[in-house]
């Protein structure tokens, strides 16, 4: 057999010393990049723009929601994905105590605060499609779950109901009281207690057919409920649009 003949025979090719390690910078860029995206990067709801993040902008969103148009400047909104106006089922805003002022610049470590002092006040506008009002959920929901239907003095004029333990209220305290336009007012608000960081108070109640108002804000501040519910629900109304239309825009609503 002729010594040319390779059929039995591994052809041996040499490769280029540089190509290992090539692989081998590629391999740690690789890792780099998605080490410092895991950490660094956007996540998938900022880039769909569905993570909060406050805005200082002058602009006003226009926005319906359950029949009802509002102009709501931007610096009060929160979320990016809101921001492009129409037709919503909700809005979600922020504002800072006492006077609910908007977010700037200068007050973003105000905002981001989240202690039990924090004077961040978050409330929202949504759709709702079975509204209650405030007396059919005391009676209706909130009623079978108190530990006592005896209240007991609450802070500054309201009447303090606690939950059961074994309820899905666990941890939490029903605070009644009469608001300003004399609606009742019911607080659900976190107990004080050391599991417990950060208590926030929060309520809830319909400005219209269908159309209903959220707000919560920390107990360290439940002293003033009564005066974050009139600064809260005055903002709210004052962002109403009641205007003409003239002729050239016609009609806002189908």
């Amino acid at each position: 057999m002729a010594r040319g003949t390779q059929s039995n025979e591994e052809l041996v090719r040499e490769r280029p010393a540089w190509i290992i390690p090539a692989l081998v910078l590629a391999g740690v860029l690789t890792l780099s990049g998605i080490f410092l995206y895991y950490y660094f990067g956007p996540t998938p709801g900022e880039l769909l723009s569905l993570d909060p993040r406050a805005s200082a902008g002058s602009g006003k969103v226009d926005v319906i929601i359950s029949e009802t148009r509002f102009l709501i400047p931007e610096a009060y909104t929160r979320y990016p994905s809101q921001r492009s106006g129409g037709r919503m089922k909700a809005i979600d805003m922020h504002a800072l105590l006492p006077d609910m002022q908007p977010f700037t610049t200068e007050l973003a470590e105000s905002f981001i605060d989240n202690s039990a002092r924090s004077d961040v006040v978050y409330f929202s506008l949504s759709e709702s499609s079975a509204p209650l009002n405030s007396s059919r959920r005391l009676q209706g929901i909130y009623a079978k779950y108190l530990e006592s239907t005896d209240g007991e003095p609450g802070p500054n004029g309201l009447q303090l109901f606690r939950f059961r333990d074994n309820s899905g209220y666990a941890n939490q305290d029903l605070l009644v009281g009469k608001d300003g336009e004399a609606r009742i007012l019911l607080l659900i608000c976190d107990r004080i207690i050391a599991q417990i960081e950060s208590p926030n108070c929060s309520r809830s109640l319909l400005l219209g057919p269908g159309l209903e108002l959220y707000y919560r804000y920390k107990r360290h501040h439940i002293e003033d409920w009564l005066q974050i519910d009139e600064a809260v629900v005055s903002l709210v109304n004052g962002f109403s649009a009641i205007e003409e239309i003239d002729g050239l825009q016609g009609p806002i609503l189908d």
